[in-house]
């Protein structure tokens, strides 16, 4: 009888931390998809352009990134960046996969080299190639909040009172991380080279991961190593920038856009 209730005992306590572990985890995703909404709520909502403003018609060709922690979201960084100059209603945006088709049968395929152009030529069905480059990215640890408490109570579920290093060592909760990430953007004409109009997106933030909406995958063992985060919480910083970016450029474009609008409609008379 005493070892029933023994393995009763267990089997109570196991259940118990984990429908705990389960409710905090619940918690803590819906806080942070809740923070990250709050911090892209004014994320592609743009002022409208003023009138005598036409639409350009731009391709926007994979990104270049020169940082590290931000590898392999070339691609992803060019989608998100059309679709911030879409919200824009000044651009008249052409697919990606359309694009590089486009270039493939002109032969144009080696005129745009990362945010660089590498030749100049007439592109048949586009007017300017918005070129972008992700200069930086990083994520640091600014104040960690250390284990959440729920080491040991995770450790519970497998019967193990150690103490040790539990499923939720990495409280996103309490550890604070500083975000940055900056962008350059040129809007050029392929034909001449020349750019029609320039800007720098920036988005710098320390704050606890949680109020980011971050979920920090990992801490270096180095105190100046990078945090580990998924692609999409990269993504989410990536769009931040770029938005930042894309909201600098847009009086100076306007300006241009109509003052060529007007030039156009002298000709024409």
């Amino acid at each position: 009888m005493p070892a029933s209730r023994s393995a009763l005992r267990k089997i109570a306590l196991a259940t118990t931390a984990t429908a705990f572990l389960l409710s905090f985890s619940s918690c803590q995703s819906t806080s942070e998809s809740a923070s990250s909404q709050t911090l892209t709520t004014h994320v592609g909502q743009y002022d409208p352009p003023g009138p005598g403003v036409g639409i350009v018609r731009v391709g926007v060709p994979v990104l270049e990134v020169g940082s590290d922690a931000s590898r392999g979201l070339e691609k992803i960084a060019a989608d998100q960046l059309a679709t911030l100059l879409v919200r824009t209603d000044r651009f008249d945006v052409i697919e990606r996969s359309q694009l590089q088709k486009l270039l493939a049968e002109q032969d144009l395929e080696g005129i745009v080299a990362a945010d660089e152009m590498a030749g100049m030529a007439q592109v048949r069905g586009v007017e300017y190639l918005m070129l972008g480059k992700v200069t930086n990215m990083r994520l640091k640890e600014v104040k960690t909040g250390g284990k959440s408490g729920l080491g040991k109570i995770a450790n519970i579920a497998t019967g193990r009172f150690s103490g040790g290093i539990g499923v939720l060592d990495v409280d996103s909760q309490k550890i604070e991380i500083k975000a940055e990430c900056g962008v350059d953007l040129r809007l050029v004409d392929p034909t001449t080279g020349s750019t029609l109009a320039a800007s720098f997106g920036e988005f710098t933030r320390s704050d606890k991961a949680s109020a980011l909406g971050i979920q920090v995958l990992g801490v270096g063992a180095d105190a100046e190593a990078d945090l580990k985060i998924s692609d999409d919480d990269k993504g989410l910083i990536l769009r931040l920038a770029l938005d930042d970016a894309v909201r600098k450029m847009l009086p100076s474009l306007d300006r241009k856009l109509r003052a060529r609008a007007q030039q156009a409609s002298s000709s024409q008379q």
